[in-house]
């Protein structure tokens, strides 16, 4: 009797022995060595940058506008033109119409200077018109200072201690100026400017487009 108790109790010990084993085997492989087990939560997808905040474009209040353009397109010597008819003003703005007749103005500063001064604007690898018209006066400058307003008012001789030899602004009229003179009776060389070469037509987007107040029919 006490054998086949022995034998009964052996086998439960045993039994339960292998269970316990078994169970030990399979938390250790999923778990390791931890009471917590984290190796069992499920993996969290992350981008590579982490972010406080999930993005969430289609939930975004920001209104974007569109941008308006309200450049006028217009060619190059006809804007200087324009200036120059104006009376050449420096800080007002002056009306020239784009290349459709439409009405537009623009500045000095923001729309006259920047032809003189910007590189491979009328071609290309041309240098600005300041590299030869300076206030250096050199033999490639033909009198002509474009380097600021002030220098161009004293080669017209309209500013005090002027000398006037060729007049920039022809006294208003485009046509007798000598900016007229360089810019579309003579053409654009690499070494300058050139009766042989063809003037250059380059078309800018300058100025701003004005409003036309409607007039009232009677």
């Amino acid at each position: 009797m006490n054998d086949v108790r022995k034998m009964v109790y052996g086998t439960l010990i045993g039994f339960f022995a292998v269970l316990l084993f078994w169970f030990s085997i399979i938390y250790i492989s999923s778990c390791g060595f931890t009471l917590t087990c984290r190796q069992a939560a499920p993996k969290v997808d992350r981008t590579p940058i982490p972010t406080l905040i999930p993005a969430g474009h289609l939930e975004s209040q920001m209104e974007v506008g569109a941008v308006e353009f309200n450049k006028c397109e217009v060619s190059a010597d006809e804007l200087i033109g324009a200036w120059v008819s104006a009376a050449s003003p420096e800080s007002e703005a002056f009306p020239f119409s784009d290349v459709d007749g439409g009405p537009c103005q623009g500045t000095f500063a923001q729309d006259i200077q920047p032809l003189f001064v910007e590189n491979s604007l009328w071609y290309a690898g041309a240098i600005g018109c300041v590299s030869c018209h300076n206030s250096g006066l050199t033999e490639r400058s033909a009198g002509l200072d474009l380097t600021s307003y002030e220098a161009m008012l004293l080669g017209s001789g309209r500013a005090e201690g002027g000398a006037k030899g060729k007049d920039i602004f022809g006294g208003g009229n485009w046509e007798q100026s000598a900016l007229h003179a360089f810019l579309v009776n003579k053409g654009f060389a690499p070494e300058g400017h050139s009766a042989e070469s063809s003037p250059i037509s380059l078309i800018v987007f300058a100025g701003e487009v004005t409003d036309v107040q409607a007039t009232p029919t009677p």
